[in-house]
């Protein structure tokens, strides 16, 4: 009987260390991303996308860690491009509807620097359009 109890308390604690990983990597999978749906299913869907990353992902609009301006190593602010195409500025995200994206994605700054270059050392969002009948209206119109 003992030795059955060993047994049993072995295979739960392999089972409890080999899953514990696969559901590890798939949050943090999903720690960088927005998915079309998530925003969709959220309060976020009618706001702007700045507003929606704010609640949804607020560390997608943080400087990264140990990230410096003023000394040993300089690094851009952090980079927008919305279907590939780079945007001036993060305030671009105020003018796209958040109901309108296909995905959003967070890279960090190795990862956007080897992507994008070195313009993009500083982190990116990456944001891919919805190409359905939204895209048309994907930028807010400015009050008149």
């Amino acid at each position: 009987m003992k030795t059955r109890m060993v047994w049993l308390a072995s295979l739960v604690a392999i089972a409890a260390v080999s899953a514990a990983p696969l559901g590890a990597l798939a949050q943090k999978k999903q720690r960088d991303v927005i998915t079309r749906e998530e925003i969709l299913k959220s309060a976020q869907r009618d706001v702007d996308l700045y507003a929606a990353i704010q609640v949804l992902r607020p560390h997608f609009l943080k400087a990264p860690r140990g990230t410096r301006s003023l000394g040993g190593s300089y690094t851009s602010p952090l980079a927008v491009y919305i279907d590939k195409i780079r945007q001036p500025e993060l305030d671009v995200l105020q003018q796209v509807k958040a109901n309108t994206i296909v995905e959003v994605r967070y890279l960090d700054p190795s990862r956007s620097q080897n992507e994008y270059g070195i313009t993009a050392n500083g982190g990116a969002i990456v944001v891919k359009l919805f190409k359905g009948q939204l895209a048309a209206d994907s930028l807010t119109r400015p009050p008149e």
